[in-house]
């Protein structure tokens, strides 16, 4: 079950990076400074969720 959680875990990991990638990679598309604490939620979202899967 552990192995299945590590491999579920490193899926999210590499789908969250390849999404942030892509938002990153269009022209023109920035972060703005109101849309910080969109990904600040998100992260602690995904941060929170290994936490308690992980334990």
């Amino acid at each position: 079950m552990s192995e299945l959680n590590a491999r579920l875990r490193d899926e999210i990991d590499d789908q969250v990076a390849e999404a942030l990638d892509a938002y990153l990679a269009e022209p023109g598309r920035l972060p703005r400074t109101r849309t910080w604490p969109l990904w600040l939620a998100i992260i602690l979202t995904n941060v929170a969720w290994l936490v308690v899967t992980t334990t």
